[in-house]
C-alpha cells in the first residue's frame, strides 16, 4: 500500500508544473532573489538555472524561493528538481548584462564536432579540464560532454576533478571558434589543453595542440605578423581570424592585399570569424603574411574590435597538422 501511494505521489507530482517566476530577468552577476509560483509538496527543491545548480527553499505548498547565479547574459530554461525529479517548467530567465560583468572569454580556435578528411581521417578535437581548486567549484560556459545537444551547454566541475570536452554536434554552424565564459580568475587555477587529432592516426601521434586564447591577448591595435609561412604544393594553408565582433580586417599575403570580412558568430559563444584560402600555388618557399586591425578615422583615432589569428598548415598525404600563432 505504502509502494502504490509513493508511485501515486510521483505520478501527480510530475503533472504540477510551476507556472510563474518572479522576476523573470536579473544581471549576469547573479544574487537576484526569485520567488517560482507552482504546487509543491514536501519533499527537497532545487532549481537549475541555465546548467547551474542552486537550492530553494519551500516556503508553503505554492512557492518556492532562491537566489540566482552567476551566468553570462541572455535567457535560460529554468528547470525545477523535486527531490530527485526533474520538473520541465517553461520558465525562463533573462540575464543582463552590467558594467560589471563577472566573467571572461577565453577562445578554442579549433573546436568542432568529428570531422571526416581525406584517406580514411576523421578529425576530433577535445579540451581536457583540471580544476585544481581544493574547495571551490567552477562552471564552464559554452562547452559541455561530448555530443550534448544542449541548448546553454554548461559544465559544473567541482574541486580536484576534472573532465574530456567536446562540442555538441547539435546546432554546429560551421563556426570552429568557441568562447569558453569563465568567472573572472577562475581560469587562473584551471589547468587545460585542447587538441585535434586523426582517430585513424592514434598509434603514430597523439594529436596536435591548439592555443587557448583568452580575451586579453587579442588586440585592436598591433599588426598581427606571421614570418616565413610555408608556400609547398605538398600541404594546404589556412589563416583563421577571430574577432571579438563583426569587423573588416586587411590581409597582406607576400605583395598581395585583401580586404576581409570577419562575421559574426550566431551566439555569445561563438567569435566572430573568417578563413582565408587565397595563399599563392606557385611553387616552394616562404611568405610573411601580415594582418592590420580595423581603425576608424576619428579624431582622436579610435579602433574597431579586438583580433586574433591561427594559420594551420596541412599535409595532403599524412593530414598531419601544424599550428602558427601570432607571438608577442
Amino acid at each position: 500500500m505504502l509502494l502504490f501511494t509513493l508511485l501515486c505521489a510521483v505520478s501527480l507530482r510530475a503533472e504540477d508544473v510551476p507556472w510563474s517566476i518572479t522576476p523573470s530577468s536579473g544581471p549576469t552577476n547573479g544574487g537576484t532573489p526569485v520567488t517560482i509560483k507552482g504546487n509543491f509538496g514536501f519533499w527537497p527543491y532545487a532549481l537549475i538555472l541555465g546548467g547551474t545548480s542552486v537550492s530553494a527553499t519551500r516556503v508553503d505548498e505554492h512557492t518556492l524561493t532562491a537566489v540566482t547565479p552567476p551566468h553570462p547574459a541572455g535567457t535560460v530554461n529554468v528547470v525545477v528538481f523535486e527531490y530527485d525529479i526533474g520538473i520541465s517548467t517553461d520558465l525562463k530567465f533573462t540575464y543582463t548584462a552590467t558594467t560589471s560583468d563577472p566573467f571572461e572569454r577565453v577562445l578554442l580556435p579549433i573546436f568542432t564536432p568529428p570531422a571526416k578528411g581525406a584517406f580514411g581521417s576523421e578529425f576530433h578535437s577535445e579540451l581536457h579540464v583540471l580544476n585544481s581548486f581544493n574547495s571551490y567549484d567552477v562552471t564552464l560556459f559554452g562547452v559541455d560532454y561530448p555530443y550534448s545537444s544542449a541548448d546553454d551547454p554548461a559544465t559544473y566541475l567541482r574541486a580536484g576533478s576534472d573532465a574530456i570536452l567536446g562540442r555538441a554536434t547539435a546546432n554546429y554552424s560551421g563556426n570552429p571558434g568557441r568562447f569558453m565564459l569563465v568567472r573572472k580568475g577562475d581560469f587562473d587555477q584551471l589547468g587545460a589543453h585542447l587538441r585535434v587529432f586523426d582517430v585513424s592516426r592514434n598509434a603514430e601521434t597523439f594529436g596536435t595542440e591548439i592555443p587557448i586564447v583568452r580575451e586579453r591577448e587579442f588586440s585592436a591595435s598591433a599588426r598581427i605578423a606571421f614570418p616565413g609561412v610555408p608556400i609547398d604544393p605538398r600541404f594546404r594553408t589556412t589563416l583563421r581570424i577571430y574577432a571579438l565582433a563583426p569587423t573588416t580586417v586587411r590581409v597582406t599575403v607576400g605583395t598581395q592585399t585583401f580586404n576581409i570580412n570577419v562575421v559574426a558568430g550566431k551566439n555569445i559563444y561563438e567569435p566572430a570569424y573568417a578563413a582565408f584560402t587565397d595563399f599563392p600555388n606557385n611553387g616552394n618557399g616562404a611568405i610573411n603574411v601580415t594582418i592590420d586591425p580595423p581603425t576608424l578615422t576619428l579624431s582622436p583615432i579610435s579602433f574597431g574590435p579586438p583580433i586574433w589569428a591561427l594559420l594551420t598548415i596541412t599535409n595532403n598525404d599524412t593530414q598531419q597538422i601544424t599550428t602558427m600563432s601570432p607571438q608577442r
